[in-house]
């Protein structure tokens, strides 16, 4: 029996509780990215947070969804994005399951449910991109259908971020 349960939002949860795990997520992007050898800004993860509410509607219906996984006490112990690029494809966006909830399924509901979505929407293939430092995504993806392609796909982070380019692993799945 798994400890978390799954949440498809229709409309965006509490902007405070959505801040609390995404910050988590940025934190960890930014170690591994500073780790990498990138000097990053301070500035970059509340930059990134304001992005996500500039562009947030792109995550929900009809344009995307957003899903939370949740411990039995309710609180947020994952989240996950997808967002439509055109007709038939979908993104999938911070992936992020806290230290504790890793291990216990919940990175692996929140791909499924995503994907769920995904054909529920119409789209007929989901990609992903993830940074090299990233073992337990590159690890998960190929578990669940995924290819990891052997060349880029024009993601938003290829196309926002392009020094990130050479450190970036690329997947996609026929839905």
């Amino acid at each position: 029996m798994r400890d978390f349960s799954i949440e498809m939002c229709d409309d965006l949860p509490d902007h405070e509780e959505l801040n609390g795990i995404l910050s988590q997520y940025y934190a960890l992007i930014v170690q591994r990215m500073t780790a990498m050898g990138f000097e990053i800004d301070p500035a970059a993860p509340k930059s990134a947070l304001a992005e996500f509410w500039a562009r947030s509607d792109d995550y929900l219906p009809p344009n995307g969804c957003l899903v939370l996984a949740r411990d039995c006490t309710g609180q947020i112990i994952g989240c996950g994005m997808m967002k439509r690029l055109d007709q038939e494809t979908g993104e999938l966006k911070r992936v992020f399951v806290t230290e504790t909830a890793r291990g216990t399924g919940a990175g692996r509901a929140l791909i499924q449910a995503r994907e769920d979505a995904a054909r529920s929407l119409g789209l007929k293939r989901l990609v992903a991109d993830t940074l090299t430092p990233n073992i337990e995504m590159r690890n998960l993806y190929p578990k669940l259908g995924f290819v990891e392609l052997s060349e880029p796909i024009e993601t938003t982070t290829y196309l926002d971020q392009p020094m990130l380019r050479p450190h970036l692993h690329y997947f996609a799945k026929t839905l």
